[in-house]
């Protein structure tokens, strides 16, 4: 069973590695539409939007995906509710 501390540490971990990396490849596309040949006039192209934002989303939803698998695994269990309880199948029964 692993510390319940690591949690923390690698969702920490991966942030600080979402934040680098986003904002390595934040200034490589701010770079090339700004100093690199560009058939756009305003320097940043749309695939380049579609990098950006496909990129930070995809990475963002794999960090939300860790934390709430994490916090699921320490939700206690729900008890299934008595047979009584249960409602019929079928319309009208």
């Amino acid at each position: 069973m692993k510390p319940p501390g690591s949690f923390v540490w690698v969702a920490v971990i991966l942030a600080v590695g979402i934040c680098t990396a986003l904002n390595a490849i934040t200034f490589a596309v701010l770079y090339a539409a700004l100093f690199g040949e560009s058939d756009v006039p305003g320097g940043l192209s749309e695939n380049a939007t579609q990098v950006l934002t496909g990129w930070g989303g995809g990475i963002i939803g794999i960090l939300g995906a860790y934390v709430g698998y994490r916090l699921g695994e320490k939700t206690p269990d729900v008890p299934e509710p008595p047979p009584e309880l249960e409602e019929p199948d079928g319309l009208g029964a």
